[in-house]
């Protein structure tokens, strides 16, 4: 069965908008900490939700084992405070792809604010985890990357 958004508010559905795959998130009490904002940590996590959702509906699938890449390299550059309960977007897109590895892209942005809180990329490498190492990038799979961004 594949991973779809049907019955889930609109606020609060994933999908595409600007070339950006946007996944809705309010900020709840555990993202904050004792200073009342984001924080920093928590970005990456944000970056979590975004990824696994893009190539969760990406595959059509919502097997952990279709994540087939691990972490190679993380970076978040920090622009403005959230704080609890505002509404933001965690964007996420693919930016370059290489042999067996590729970035995806973020901006978090307050939702109705309309400013971009944080920006960031993560470096992942393809990976077997049946036989533990790591797999090119394959054309079929750059055309599914293709295909599902146009969808935006």
């Amino acid at each position: 069965m594949g991973v779809t958004t049907e019955g889930v508010p609109a606020p609060a559905r994933v999908g595409w908008k600007d070339g950006w795959f946007v996944v809705p998130h309010d900020v709840t009490w555990q993202d904050v900490d004792a200073m009342g904002h984001v924080n920093n940590a928590v970005y990456f996590q944000y970056f979590e939700t975004a990824r696994t959702w893009y190539w969760m509906l990406l595959h059509g699938t919502r097997e952990p084992s279709a994540l087939g890449f691990i972490v190679a390299r993380a970076e978040c550059d920090f622009r403005r405070e959230l704080r609890f309960l505002d509404p933001i977007d965690i964007c996420v897109r693919i930016g370059e792809m290489r042999s067996s590895s590729l970035d995806f892209v973020y901006e978090v942005r307050h939702r109705e604010l309309g400013t971009v809180a944080a920006t960031g990329k993560v470096v992942v490498v393809l990976f077997s985890w049946t036989e533990r190492r790591k797999m090119t990038i394959d054309d079929e799979l750059r055309r599914r990357i293709s295909a599902f961004e146009k969808g935006g």
